[in-house]
């Protein structure tokens, strides 16, 4: 629905907006930690792996995360704060029913949250469409691509050069990127060596290029079936990111 920077975005207005909700609910001192800014790669750059042959060669199969800040120690929430928050829900993503919370104050229907979620165009209690669907059909056309002949053929071939240049690997996507051996705080010389291969590898078999055609085919008929929802999901997504950049003063 949102790339990771229009995410990053959304997720720091919503943690600013609730924490200004739960000052005026009683609780000043409330710890939200803050969103970790997203990858400096591009959206979807590694969906089908690394494909690039100088990250492989300086990181191996690890993304660039640029300038990472230190992690923020975390406090937790007490119950009170949790309800303020919530406003009493008892299950994930469900918003609560409201009340009043320890500090005497009267919590709206899905709580800070929910008031914060408002600001950006959704109601605290439900949201027009279903924007769970977008990523359900995005991993929907992956699995469906890995079923054709024809990525079945091209991960062969691209276990056949790994093969080739002295590396095993299964014929399955990630498997080289997935070894246990690279599961290391950094990448090794060796864990390089094998990410420069399988770039190398991925471009002789037309592995990205073949697997990349059949999804967008994929995708295309998956839309098509299920275009009524997504335009509902798309004009609250527009409405979103028309209020993100009106909040955060940006104008593009």
């Amino acid at each position: 629905m949102f790339d990771e920077f229009e995410s990053h975005e959304l997720m720091v207005l919503l943690r600013n907006g609730t924490l200004a909700c739960m000052e005026k609910y009683g609780h000043a001192d409330t710890y939200i930690p803050e969103p970790a800014p997203p990858p400096v790669s591009k959206h979807n750059e590694r969906r089908y792996g690394i494909t690039d042959g100088r990250l492989a060669k300086r990181l191996g199969f690890r993304a660039d995360q640029g300038d990472a800040a230190p992690r923020e120690k975390e406090k937790p929430l007490t119950a009170d704060e949790e309800f303020t928050i919530t406003g009493g829900s008892s299950k994930p993503g469900e918003p609560g029913k409201g009340g009043r919370n320890e500090a005497g104050k009267d919590v709206p229907p899905g709580g800070c949250k929910g008031q914060a979620l408002k600001a950006l165009g959704y109601s605290p209690t439900a949201t027009p469409g279903n924007p769970a669907m977008v990523q359900n059909l995005d991993l929907e056309s992956f699995d469906a691509s890995l079923r054709t002949d024809s990525v079945k053929q091209a991960l062969r071939d691209w276990s056949a050069c790994m093969r080739d240049k002295g590396y095993t690997y299964d014929a399955e996507p990630f498997s080289a990127s997935n070894d246990r051996r690279f599961a290391t705080p950094a990448a090794t010389e060796a864990e390089k060596e094998v990410a420069m291969a399988d770039v190398e590898c991925k471009n002789s078999s037309r592995l990205i290029e073949i697997w990349k055609a059949e999804e967008t085919r994929i995708q295309k008929s998956l839309t098509a079936r299920n275009r009524q929802e997504l335009e509902k999901v798309a004009k609250q997504r527009d409405t979103t990111l028309s209020l993100i950049k009106e909040l955060s003063g940006t104008s593009s």
